[in-house]
């Protein structure tokens, strides 16, 4: 008798269930959404701070401009005449705009006095004897100062010739504390010219107010954009406000505030758009009234 031997079949290669397969799209779903995710918060951060660096540099750019033009005003080489300097701050500074006086000497027109007298040079004499009168005019506004008293004064004349000078109104002129009657001494005396004497003025532009323009006399030019808004604070020497239209000659110090708005609108603030604010605090040089 034969004996049948039945083969055992074995397991062909299968392909994936169902099952595993889904198991798979779920874990590659996962993956693919977190990082999907990631690379819409990376996205974000960069753009939010590309918005916020532009944000920044606009903001300090267009601050830099105003506190130096501000800390500049009534700028003069002798520190002995800052008692007697323009005005720097006009009256027609407002809340929202600003006009201020920048003063510079002339280093071409500063020249030293005469030694006649030897004893020095009476702010009374009609005639300044000085070394040189090259570059001097004619109603040019002019300083004498020793680095101790200082006077202002209008050139009327220039003296040419072997005793060069120039000649003024005693009687107008204005002279710091005690100096009225002042001599002035030899070899450390030096007379100076104005050279110049420029209005600046800052405000937001009258037809698109998101743009901070500075105007020195040739109008109003734009250079910083996306300004949301400007306002300026006057203190006196006692830290309290005061208002440039009734107390322009006691101003000592400005405080500038400075907003600025994103260039990129932001549906995740309330306003659309980012904003950067910045406050300065500027203590005014060489002032007087």
């Amino acid at each position: 008798m034969k004996t049948r031997m039945l083969l055992r079949q074995r397991p062909g290669p299968g392909g994936v269930s169902l099952v595993e397969l889904l198991i798979v799209m779920a874990i590659v779903g996962v993956i693919t959404t977190g990082m999907y995710t990631l690379f819409l918060t990376t996205s974000r951060t960069y753009s939010e701070q590309a918005v916020t660096g532009r944000m920044l540099q606009a903001a300090t750019t267009a601050m830099k401009r105003v506190t130096q033009d501000i800390r500049g005003s009534g700028t003069f080489f002798a520190p002995a005449c800052a008692g007697i300097m323009p005005t720097a701050i006009a009256s027609t500074s407002t809340a929202s705009s600003l006009t201020i006086a920048t003063l510079l000497d002339d280093p071409s027109a500063r020249t030293e006095i005469a030694s006649t007298p030897s004893s020095g040079q009476p702010r009374t004499n009609t005639t300044i004897g000085v070394l040189s009168v090259s570059g001097w005019q004619v109603n040019d506004i002019a300083y004498i100062t020793d680095g101790v008293q200082c006077t202002r004064f209008t050139v009327t004349a220039v003296v040419t010739g072997a005793n060069p000078g120039l000649t003024h109104v005693p009687a107008n002129d204005t002279s710091s504390a005690g100096g009225s009657t002042y001599t002035y001494p030899v070899a450390t005396s030096m007379v100076y010219r104005v050279n110049t004497n420029q209005a600046i003025t800052y405000a937001l532009d009258a037809t698109d107010p998101t743009w901070l323009t500075r105007d020195t006399g040739g109008g109003a030019r734009r250079f910083a954009a996306d300004i949301q808004s400007l306002s300026f604070t006057y203190l006196d020497a006692s830290g309290a406000a005061v208002t440039p239209a009734t107390g322009a000659a006691n101003i000592r110090a400005v405080i500038v505030n400075l907003q600025v708005r994103g260039d990129t609108l932001d549906t995740s603030v309330a306003s659309a758009s980012r904003t950067q604010r910045l406050t300065s605090t500027v203590q005014i040089r060489n002032f007087g009234s």
